[in-house]
């Protein structure tokens, strides 16, 4: 099994015939001998690698469930994925790592270290900055980045460009702004560059923490501001992630930063997890950039590695569970201190050393003060470390490099590992090696639904979309796990059973037609649905649907008539089951991807890019899922309250144009909704402000958002003259959209539109609905002629001249 001789290595007879088990323990031995073990002082100290002894938690979790072996192949964070065994598990860790970053929603898995999660990271940047047009794709870092980021960009073909580290040791914002700035003027005239910036969150050789938080905003402002440059920022958290939330979670170096879309941990350092584990984590609606089908297999395959031990996973969450914060942070409290004893031991042996903590972090940085300043081998060898040469600005003002080791204080070290360092480095300062070099630092078509209703499927933008089941899967009470849903018109575009017949009633409303899955129980399998195919249409939902849906349980939708006019708005009036409005929503855009407004009595939403799709899995299996850009919710209370933000959630960049949440081999149950941002506000009914508009303060800068008709857009909410405004500006100049909604309207509108109680659907006739869906036909219609949009200014109101929808206080 040796080498030969002449230093090469060829490959080994497989054996024949096992060992004898006394001689294959004795082996085995032998071989464990050579791996230094923790706790002993005469074992070698890894004092310059950043690894530690695992938690007993972990090594107990991964032995209970590496006998069975599970493979987590696969993504398991997203709504429906990661139910049960060790993907339950990994799902929990992954989200409760991404909660620690401060992410409001997040994908993710368990790596095998941080080289692969930055890997994923600049994959999933390259494809997404490729989905903008970026013909070429530049990664951005410091000279001082680790060098798995050089790795990955030699993987992915991309051009590598580093800044140098100045005596900061960090890769600080005016440096990322003006290498933007050649990259940018370096751009053909019309071409698109896309960026993947790196920053680092404690420098594996220094410890310290990049300005995330102003590389960001630099990122932001110039996404905001349109240009050439299309923007990704990865944040390699490796030997930081874990440490500082615990030791100094004021440092915005995660997903507090709106422009960070990308980071990478790693439990197996600091964290206490054994080799290999590490965590990728990215905002929403990036993962699908990296995604491969493996048809043989059935499934998406997003990560670099494919199989994964479900074992390491379950390990892992046995610490984030078991260990938890109050036990991370004592760990880490232990490391600081040991962190200042470290020190405290090298000053000791060289007092003119320059010796440099980091911050927050584990790791203590020294220069020796004897003439060259490097250690002897056998004391370099002995405790791992490493000497890299750094920018330095030295006391006479010069700048030069000068020769760094870095050292770890991780929580296994004790007293008498530092002591026995301490007398072994004072040996070593006084016998130094040859001196080092000085330099100057500067020297380097769908099928139509069949028969009469064909002309509603092509001309409408939905009818209700939680409506329809497949057969025998009708009860949420039955199936409450595997229920899902998809549209009424995808479902008769798929020629499932459907009756539809003229309505001739009494004679009266002649040219409409009623249809439902059974006409002879109308109410109770699933819908009962009136239309003019040309104009509008009306369905009451049965007991099963209306525990089910989210938006009520009667639905009246009024699309026509045709041709379509894209300055005036599809309309839906959504009523609950007592006959009451819930809600009326103006959509502007096509039948699927639209801007909308959705008013209530006491709440006005406004819905930017909002992405409506139905998705056949198998067999009679339907499911649906919304993307929605933006989603503007401000409550309207009954007083004088002025304009207030309430809350902004940054979910994904709008600026990339991501992926989809769900791609079409990932649909589960519904509700599969994902948001890129969320703005909740409130405002009094009664507030006016005459004159300049009040614009409340939006914390996080500009807000931006894909729209459904400029694309990408900065989005302004303000108040005026009784009015809610959302303003949305195209970030290129090609224009700009206006949506004004009278703070009153919700109110005048639930006194103009009512129903009938459908609460007990069995009880109903077809004719009742059919007299209530012609009632509510021609103020409906009046609502979508008030509507219409003149130059992209959208006046929403209840009458249609125009005149403001405000109501006086009841």
């Amino acid at each position: 099994m040796a080498d030969l001789d002449d230093g090469s290595t060829e490959a080994d007879p497989f054996p024949q015939d096992p060992l004898p088990e006394r001689e294959l323990d004795a082996l085995l031995d032998a071989r464990l001998a050579e791996v230094p073990g923790w706790h002993s002082p005469d074992d070698p100290v890894r004092l310059g690698f950043a690894m530690t002894a695992p938690h007993d938690l972990a090594l107990e979790t991964f032995g209970r469930f590496a006998a069975r072996n599970p493979n987590n192949v696969g993504l398991h964070t997203r709504f429906g994925d990661g139910v049960r065994g060790t993907r339950r598990l990994e799902r929990e860790a992954v989200l409760a790592l991404a909660g620690l970053l401060h992410a409001d929603a997040a994908d993710g898995y368990v790596t095998s270290g941080a080289n692969e999660g930055t890997l994923a990271g600049l994959r999933v940047g390259r494809n997404a900055l490729r989905a903008a047009d970026a013909g070429r794709v530049v990664v951005l870092a410091s000279t001082l980045t680790h060098h798995s980021v050089a790795k990955a960009a030699e993987i992915l073909a991309l051009e590598l460009r580093l800044c140098p580290a100045g005596p900061s040791w960090r890769l600080e914002a005016a440096a990322v702004e003006a290498a933007l700035d050649d990259l940018a003027a370096q751009s053909p005239a019309g071409d698109r560059t896309g960026v993947i910036v790196v920053s680092t969150a404690g420098y594996y050789n220094t410890g310290l923490v990049d300005p995330v938080d102003e590389i960001a905003d630099v990122l932001a402002r110039r996404a905001a501001d349109g240009g050439n440059l299309r923007l990704f920022h990865h944040v390699d958290a490796a030997h930081g992630g874990m440490i500082l939330p615990f030791t100094a979670p004021e440092v915005p170096f995660d997903f507090r930063n709106p422009h960070v879309h990308s980071i990478v941990l790693d439990p197996h350092k600091s964290g206490l997890m054994p080799y290999s584990c590490g965590v990728f984590l990215c905002r929403k609606g990036l993962m699908g950039h990296g995604a491969v089908p493996a048809p043989m297999s059935g499934f998406l395959d997003e990560t670099i590695t494919g199989s994964r031990s479900g074992a390491m996973a379950a390990a892992l969450w046995s610490l984030v569970f078991g260990v938890a914060a109050d036990g991370y942070r004592q760990v880490f409290r232990h490391c600081l201190a040991v962190r200042d004893r470290l020190a405290d031991a090298i000053r000791a042996a060289d007092p003119d050393a320059v010796v440099l903590p980091s911050p927050g972090n584990t790791v203590v940085v020294a220069a020796f003060s004897h003439e060259g300043g490097r250690l002897p081998a056998e004391l370099t060898e002995r405790y791992r470390l490493v000497g890299n040469m750094l920018p330095w600005s030295a006391p006479d003002g010069t700048d030069e490099e000068r020769l760094f080791y870095h050292f770890y204080a991780m929580p296994h070290l004790t007293r008498a590992h530092l002591d026995g360092f301490g007398t072994a480095l004072a040996d070593a300062v006084r016998a130094p090696s040859p001196s080092r070099s000085r330099r100057p630092a500067g020297d380097t078509a769908a099928p139509g639904p069949p028969g009469e209703l064909r002309e509603l499927r092509r001309s409408s933008v939905c009818l209700r979309h939680l409506v329809v089941h497949p057969p025998q899967r009708r009860d949420p009470d039955g199936y409450p796990h595997t229920y899902s849903f998809h549209t009424f018109q995808d479902r008769a575009g798929l020629d499932e059973d459907l009756t539809v017949c003229p309505w001739d009633g009494d004679g009266a409303h002649q040219g409409l037609y009623v249809y439902a899955p059974d006409l002879d129980s109308p109410f109770a399998n699933e819908l009962f649905g009136v239309t003019d195919p040309r104009r509008y249409a009306l369905e009451v939902l049965d007991r099963n649907q209306q525990k089910l849906s989210l938006v009520g349980a009667a639905h009246f939708s009024v699309f026509g008539p045709e041709p379509r006019d894209t300055d005036r708005p599809v309309v839906l009036a959504n009523f609950h089951a007592d006959g009451t409005l819930r809600s009326v929503e103006y959509k502007y855009g096509d039948r699927r991807y639209n801007d909308e407004v959705q008013v209530f009595h006491d709440m006005i939403v406004v819905k930017v890019g909002k992405d409506a799709r139905s998705v056949h899995r198998d067999g009679d299996d339907y499911s649906f899922s919304l993307d929605t850009s933006l989603e503007l919710r401000v409550r309207v209370s009954d007083d004088d309250t002025a304009p207030r933000i309430d809350r902004v959630a940054r979910h994904a960049d709008p600026a990339l144009p991501r992926r989809r949440h769900l791609l079409r081999g990932q649909y589960r149950r519904f509700p599969n909704r994902f948001f890129d941002t969320i703005i909740e506000m409130t405002v009094g009914r009664r507030h006016s402000s005459p004159g300049a508009p009040h614009v409340p303060a939006l914390p996080g800068g500009d807000v931006l958002a894909r729209s459904a008709e400029l694309d990408l857009v900065r989005v302004v909410p303000s108040v005026r003259e009784g009015d809610l405004r959302v303003t949305l500006t195209a970030v290129d100049g090609t224009g700009e959209a206006v949506f004004s909604v009278p703070l009153g309207l919700g109110v005048r509108l639930s006194a103009l539109l009512t129903g009938i109680p459908v609460g007990d659907p069995e009880s109903l006739t077809p004719a009742e609905v059919v007299t209530w869906a012609a009632g509510l036909y021609p103020p409906v219609r009046a609502l979508r002629e008030a509507a219409r949009s003149e130059g992209r200014h959208r006046h929403l109101s209840a009458f249609p001249d125009g005149r403001s929808g405000q109501a006086e206080p009841s």
